[in-house]
């Protein structure tokens, strides 16, 4: 493609997913650029998911589905050779183990170079799924850039995979969303009234699915402290799942049913953080790089959040948010306090956390590091 990038962009299947729905902001971005991108899934089409191809849809991208079931189907490297070449790609980008495990050796052998990212935290695995993970490191570490969306992504594989020293080629790549709609604002009254259930107070909100790994009951049993020093501060769970009765459970013997509010999945999450006056993310483990903190940074909320995973790669500790060590009930209730007693200190980290969030986990600034490093992993062939 004279004077442009031509990209495949491969992924496993058009599932339900973080990976999966990155693609649409991602995709949509690349319009405004000289990159031009085909997105194509290794996988038959009945493996979609109906709520992603929708929101593919809506974005006006289209989409193919190779019918691979196997990586050791006969016709897989044939298949996805032959698309490589009939699309006259100048790179190929592959997202997920099973994607990039054939990407690499069917764009070797069409002559062209090829990118992976990963998008999740290694953990231990056993059988069959830590065989398909070996295999995805391995041709990933053999295509010119392996990308991890996270510090503590790329530290978790080096230490399952390679612990006698990282491979020059990986590098950490930040994913980016569409911000859009995550702009500083005022905030809707009526929304501060929902949240904090009718009176005036200080909110906090907690937006994350109610799972194990999102730490919530630690911030329950901390909100017994926060209300000794603020009584009208009011802890907002925004969301739902399989762990709310559980949690329903908690507040009712903690006594704090007047503190502490269920408001349910919401689909106005940008006025949402605008209501809120700290949003906090006490999740244990488990975490990448959370678009929940991407959004309200952007929205410039001041963040209290665990110090876990890929959490510090979003929240600079003292720069754009206040970090505390996960499972710290303690931690968390001091945390939380300073911010709610200080609003000069959540103007500051909002500011910052907002201006942050645009130069680096924007869907913009995301594809223009893409674009350099299609054009680097190009090299004399361009």
């Amino acid at each position: 493609m004279t004077g442009g990038v031509s990209a495949l962009v491969l992924i496993d299947a058009f599932r339900m997913g973080g990976a999966e729905t990155l693609l649409a902001p991602m995709i949509v971005a690349s319009r405004d650029t000289d990159v031009s991108m085909d997105v194509v899934s290794i996988s038959p089409s009945e493996w979609n998911s109906e709520k992603t191809m929708t929101i593919l849809a809506e974005a006006g991208i289209p989409t193919r589905s190779l019918g691979i079931r196997r990586l050791l189907d006969p016709v897989a490297l044939p298949r996805l050779v032959r698309t490589i070449r009939e699309g006259q790609y100048d790179v190929v980008h592959a997202h997920l183990e099973m994607a990039m495990t054939l990407a690499v050796p069917a764009a070797a052998l069409a002559g062209r170079p090829s990118v992976c990212t990963f998008h999740h935290v290694a953990r231990p695995l056993e059988g069959r799924a830590a065989w398909r993970e070996r295999l995805a490191v391995e041709a990933a570490t053999r295509s010119r850039r392996a990308l991890f969306v996270s510090e503590a992504s790329r530290r978790s594989f080096a230490e399952n995979y390679r612990p006698k020293g990282m491979p020059a080629n990986w590098e950490v790549m930040h994913n980016g969303i569409d911000i859009a709609n995550f702009s500083p604002g005022q905030a809707d009254p009526q929304v501060r009234r929902e949240l904090a259930g009718g009176g005036d107070s200080l909110i906090a909100v907690l937006p994350a699915a109610f799972r194990d790994f999102k730490g919530i009951p630690v911030a329950i049993r901390a909100w017994p402290a926060v209300i000794e020093k603020f009584p009208s501060a009011v802890l907002a769970l925004t969301g739902g799942g399989e762990l709310e009765g559980e949690l329903r459970q908690l507040v009712a013997d903690l006594g704090l049913n007047e503190s502490v509010n269920f408001v349910g999945v919401r689909t106005d999450m940008p006025e949402v953080y605008r209501a809120a006056d700290v949003v906090v993310l006490p999740s244990t483990h488990g975490e990448n790089l959370p678009t929940v903190l991407i959004e309200s940074s952007a929205t410039a909320c001041a963040i209290a959040a665990s110090r876990i995973g890929g959490i510090p790669d979003i929240v600079l500790d003292g720069e754009t948010g206040l970090l505390f060590e996960a499972g710290s009930v303690e931690g968390f209730a001091d945390t939380v306090c300073r911010l709610l007693g200080d609003a000069e200190l959540r103007r500051r980290l909002g500011v910052a956390a907002s201006e942050r969030a645009r130069s680096e986990f924007s869907a913009t600034a995301w594809l223009a590091r893409l674009r350099t490093t299609y054009l680097e992993a190009m090299g004399d062939r361009r």
